[in-house]
C-alpha cells in the first residue's frame, strides 16, 4: 500500500463516524483509532421504507459517512430505527452501515422530523450518499 493510499484512508477515517479501523494484508497491518467506544455489532434485515417527498433546500440531509451496506434496524427481529414522520434528536442513531465486517452507527446531526428515507434496507451506499431527509425543529 502506498503512502498516498494510507493518507487517503486516514482522511476518510477522520471524516467518518468510525471509531476504529483495521486493515490486514499479507505484508502489513494498519489500525486507526479515535479512542472512543468500540463499534456495536449487529445482523439485520428488516423491510425497507420507501422514499417520500424529494429533497428541499430547507431540510437537512443525513449522508453516508462511508461506503458499505446500510441496515435500517439493529436486527431482523427489531423495528427500524426511524421511519417517515418520526422525531429524531441530534446524536440519535438512525441506521447502521457495515463496512469491512464492522458495524458503524450513523447518527443524526440535527433534531427534527424524518421526512424521507432515501435508501432501501441492505442496499449498498456510497460515501456522502444522502440517506435521510430531516425537517429541522423550529428554533424559538
Amino acid at each position: 500500500m502506498t503512502k498516498e493510499e494510507i493518507q487517503q484512508l486516514l482522511q476518510q477515517f477522520d471524516q467518518s463516524s468510525l471509531n476504529e479501523f483495521a486493515l490486514k494484508d499479507a505484508d502489513f497491518e494498519l489500525r486507526f483509532s479515535k479512542h472512543a467506544a468500540t463499534p456495536t455489532t449487529a445482523s439485520v434485515g428488516a423491510p425497507a421504507p420507501l422514499p417520500a417527498a424529494p429533497t428541499t433546500t430547507t431540510n437537512s440531509l443525513i449522508k453516508a459517512p462511508l461506503v458499505g451496506v446500510i441496515y435500517l434496524s439493529a436486527s431482523p427481529e427489531q423495528t427500524v430505527y426511524k421511519k417517515v414522520g418520526d422525531q429524531v434528536v441530534a446524536g440519535e442513531v438512525v441506521c447502521i452501515i457495515e463496512a469491512m465486517k464492522m458495524m458503524n452507527e450513523v447518527k443524526s446531526e440535527v433534531s427534527g422530523t424524518v421526512t424521507a428515507i432515501l435508501v432501501e434496507n441492505e442496499a449498498m451506499v456510497d460515501y456522502h450518499q444522502p440517506l435521510f431527509e430531516i425537517t429541522p425543529n423550529e428554533q424559538p
